[in-house]
């Protein structure tokens, strides 16, 4: 297999500018505040810091926590509230199977 040297050179801008983005994104993703659980979108999903808080939620389940959950991702990261971090032993009602 043949490459040329314009698509190559594209490849290797391309890959540079991805490997100059990963520390930034890290740095983003920490400095994100934590999500308030009296805020609107918070309370919407009954979301609280400590699952346990959630033990007469109807909706709620023993060993269900944000860690567990398929929206939960690295950095604290929740895909339920994009500009927030969420504490990994929060829950809320949208909580999903990995």
């Amino acid at each position: 297999m043949s490459i040329d040297r314009r698509r190559f050179l594209c490849r290797g801008a391309a890959l540079s500018a991805g490997l100059l983005l990963v520390p930034g994104w890290r740095a983003w993703a920490q400095s994100a505040p934590l999500l308030d659980p009296s805020a609107r979108q918070a309370r919407a999903v009954r979301y609280v810091e400590q699952a346990s808080a959630a033990q007469d939620d109807p909706a709620y389940r023993a060993g269900r926590h944000c860690a567990n959950c398929d929206f939960f991702s690295a950095g604290q990261r929740c895909a339920l509230f994009p500009e927030h971090r969420v504490s990994p032993d929060g829950w809320c009602m949208s909580w999903t199977s990995e």
